[in-house]
């Protein structure tokens, strides 16, 4: 018995002398170490500032958006925006540019003309004029109907070429 604990004492002896002999041959000196840079990739993703609404505070907030292959086009706009206020009961039934001016048409029997508070009703129609007006090319007015024809609702009601919001 004592024999093999001398022998596991000499092993682990040596054991630890060899350890440490090994982590002395780097001690007083100064390693450097050489900096290897880092590949920037530049970000490809394009993004869009369109409009939406923070229903926290009502408050039009601007919100960046992932921009697609597709033009800059007022359905392409409008349907970012759709997208991002999140609303089933929002129905463009028609848009189109003229000239200058954007031309949104909504459904009559959905937001923002029925079932809408008047606060919700001006941040939508906020939301879709403002981001029309940032990014279609060559708009400078947006005008809001209703089915077509002239937009009336319990809050406001314009006529059939009333600009609503231009530069």
């Amino acid at each position: 018995m004592k024999k093999v604990r001398s022998l596991l004492f000499l092993s682990c002896l040596f054991l630890t002398i060899a350890i440490m002999a090994g982590c002395e041959g780097t001690k007083g000196k100064v390693v450097e170490a050489t900096p290897t840079p880092v590949p920037i990739q530049k970000n490809k993703i394009e993004t869009l500032a369109i409009y939406s609404i923070n229903s926290d505070n009502m408050t039009l907030i601007p919100v960046s958006v992932r921009k697609g292959s597709q033009k800059l086009s007022p359905s392409y706009v409008a349907g970012l925006v759709m997208e991002n206020l999140n609303e089933e009961n929002i129905i463009i039934t028609d848009i189109y540019q003229k000239g200058k001016k954007v031309i949104v048409s909504f459904d009559p029997d959905g937001k923002p003309v029925k079932n809408c508070t008047a606060k919700m009703e001006t941040l939508i129609l906020e939301a879709f004029a403002n981001s029309l007006l940032d990014n279609v090319k060559n708009c400078s007015q947006v005008i809001f109907r209703c089915d077509g024809k002239e937009y009336k609702s319990s809050q406001y009601s314009f006529g059939l070429n009333e600009v609503y919001a231009s530069e």
